[in-house]
């Protein structure tokens, strides 16, 4: 199990809220173009949350370069 930071807590939350929010616009019979944009932003705020912050990506692209060069 992943560890997460505060900050990748609070934009876990925040993206489930807007989620439940949309589903909830849905049942409620909100038009498409009400509660779709919520929900894509949501759903991108919970896949945030998972992105690693390690800079490992980062090395590996800056050793190709070099060999490039």
């Amino acid at each position: 199990m992943k560890k997460f930071t505060t900050n990748q807590k609070i934009v876990l939350i925040i993206g489930i809220v807007g989620v439940v929010t949309a589903f909830i616009g849905k049942v409620n019979g909100w038009e498409y173009m009400e509660f779709f944009p919520v929900f894509y932003a949501s759903t991108s705020m919970i896949w945030i949350s998972f992105v690693s912050n390690k800079k490992s990506c980062c090395k590996a692209l800056k050793s190709k370069e070099a060999q490039n060069s």
